[in-house]
């Protein structure tokens, strides 16, 4: 069965967000952005709920922002791309009090009422959904309005709604940043719209990022992964000034507990990115969901991963 939402029902889950005002949030907003961004107005929409999630996570002290969300907070607003999920490295080791800090916020949220529950789907809250014991992940969700027709499921029952993807790995706690930056997100979509409420929350450092995104990259025993959206942002955020030995620094502590090489990071994620240049085809959907001048430097694909390649050799030698 299918529940269709009345204007008041709109306007109630609408009310419990508190990052923008009520003009702020519909298709027409969305689809300028999309207009002049160049990026998907669905996915404009969900950066204005990663906004607000953000604002509401910052509430706790113990959470360090990173992955790819992250990454675009450091890079300019005409290069950042469009992303689906929050990743968070927890200072905390232990996931079931992980939960109960969450329970804990929960229970802030409905105190203040930033809670609706619609015909038994809740939107507002942050909710358990499950955990990855081999790579130490709790995920959780938040859902959240839809202005263009996403539906969620919960038994035989759908909804008008989309979720907020948030993942907080407590297998990293034993270094969830070697150089953690409190500061205040920043997404492209503010250059379009500025929330009227945002707060500071502990981002993993620019050096902090590039070690992360080297190691996805690397292929080397347990780390690696191939992924477009890795190369791209490793090559933008590594455009401005970083402390190399920072990025090296943290490799070291996570070769020396896996029993890597950090040579072996660098020379499996060069290796990574100088594959990923012939697959210009492949490219073309990922490079959609990046705003415009982003965009013009990575259609020239092999030539964006050829320079990406040649500055982590030239950098790490």
């Amino acid at each position: 069965m299918r529940i269709e939402l009345t204007h008041a029902e709109r306007s109630r889950i609408l009310s419990i967000v508190r990052s923008w005002e009520r003009d702020q949030m519909s298709q027409e907003v969305f689809r300028d952005i999309q207009r002049k961004s160049g990026i998907p107005a669905r996915s404009v929409e969900i950066m204005f709920w990663h906004t607000d999630t953000l604002a509401l996570l910052a509430e706790v002290d113990w959470l360090v922002f990173k992955g790819g969300t992250c990454v675009q907070s450091y890079l300019p607003r005409g290069c950042q791309r469009a992303s689906v999920d929050l990743d968070f490295n927890s200072t905390i080791g232990n996931p079931h009090s992980i939960r109960e800090s969450i329970d804990h916020l929960n229970s802030n949220i409905h105190e203040r009422g930033d809670h609706v529950t619609i015909q038994g789907f809740d939107f507002g809250t942050i909710d358990f959904r499950n955990v990855d014991s081999l790579t130490g992940t709790l995920n959780f969700a938040r859902r959240m309005p839809s202005h263009f027709g996403e539906i969620e499921r919960m038994g035989d029952r759908t909804i008008q709604a989309k979720s907020v993807r948030i993942q907080i790995n407590y297998k990293h706690s034993w270094l969830p940043a070697l150089r953690p930056v409190l500061k205040v997100p920043d997404l492209f979509v503010f250059e379009y719209q500025q929330p009227v409420r945002m707060r500071e929350i502990s981002h993993a450092s620019r050096e902090d990022l590039i070690a992360d995104k080297i190691l996805a990259l690397s292929m080397v025993g347990p780390f690696g992964r191939e992924r477009f959206k890795d190369v791209y942002d490793l090559g933008m955020i590594t455009t401005r000034d970083f402390d190399t030995a920072t990025v090296v620094e943290k490799l070291e502590l996570v070769g020396r507990k896996s029993n890597i090489m950090t040579r072996a990071f660098f020379e499996g994620a060069v290796e990574t990115i100088s594959s990923f240049g012939s697959r210009q085809q492949e490219v073309m959907g990922f490079v959609s969901m990046i705003g415009r001048t982003g965009r013009q430097i990575a259609l020239n694909w092999d030539g964006f991963c050829s320079t990406v390649a040649e500055r982590l050799m030239n950098t790490f030698q």
